[in-house]
């Protein structure tokens, strides 16, 4: 005989809203494509302003030793702030945008049009910090003083594609070279001397060899659409923004781009 069973466990049943105090701030729509889109330049280790994508006046940055970006979002008046990666992840794993959170310097809870919630934060937690005045005056200022766009070189896809699969190897220095006609990269295989080394034609406006780290240097050329070679920092466009990539000093263990390119 059929009987009717009735789940009364206590974990089966629907949460209750979160009660969380704190400002209530509009989200614009490409909130969290601007969170994505930085996301890969989050650094793992290193100090804290580059373990996060920072909100601050109503941009999202990016601000590493290698690299400023920022991503326009519109208008917001959410307090400056920083989300961690994988809070960034669970966000993007959401089929359409908060419209809303609510944050109280320590906690985020984001709402959706549909009733759905993300909370995280709280005490001891190391995914929420307060993005303070500093780093916004910082990456301001690096904008004003060296953002210059008097002379630069566009960049096609099938540019891009080339020039990563040819530097992208695990195995390579980390760190790249260009000039203006070439970049290059270099392996070791015995530790000791450069057993390999790697070019890429590529016309552009610097005007002396110019040394890079090769991570920051790849995710550059993966999203600008124009490059100022010219400038140091290096000073890029992208679809939503801006963005610097800092030169390293040349040193003097140089690469022969002549000998290379003629190999």
């Amino acid at each position: 005989m059929l009987q009717t069973f009735t789940d009364t466990r206590p974990y089966s049943q629907p949460l209750s809203p979160f009660a969380v105090d704190g400002e209530r701030y509009a989200l614009p729509v490409d909130f969290v494509d601007g969170l994505a889109f930085l996301r890969p330049f989050v650094k793992r280790r290193g100090t804290m302003i580059e373990n996060f994508v920072h909100i601050l006046s109503g941009k999202l940055y990016i601000v590493t030793n290698n690299l400023v970006i920022d991503y326009e979002i519109g208008s917001t008046d959410l307090s400056n702030a920083c989300l961690g990666p994988n809070e960034i992840r669970i966000l993007e794993a959401f089929e359409t945008p908060p419209v809303e959170v609510i944050f109280d310097s320590k906690m985020f809870h984001f709402h959706w049009e549909d009733g759905q919630q993300f909370y995280f934060g709280g005490s001891g937690t190391s995914s929420v910090y307060l993005s303070s005045e500093t780093h916004e005056r910082a990456a301001n200022d690096a904008f004003d003083r060296f953002l210059r766009f008097n002379d630069s070189v566009a960049i096609t896809d099938t540019v891009k594609r080339e020039i990563r699969r040819m530097h992208g190897g695990s195995k390579l220095a980390k760190d790249i070279f260009l000039n203006e006609r070439a970049i290059l990269s270099r392996m070791s295989s015995d530790g000791e001397t450069w057993t390999s080394v790697f070019t890429t034609p590529f016309e552009n406006n610097a005007d002396r060899v110019m040394r890079f780290d090769r991570g920051a240097f790849l995710g550059m050329i993966k999203i600008a659409t124009e490059i100022n070679f010219a400038t140091s920092p290096v000073c890029f466009r992208h679809e939503h923004g801006r963005g610097m990539l800092i030169e390293l000093t040349t040193g003097s263990d140089l690469p022969d781009f002549e000998g290379a390119e003629n190999d």
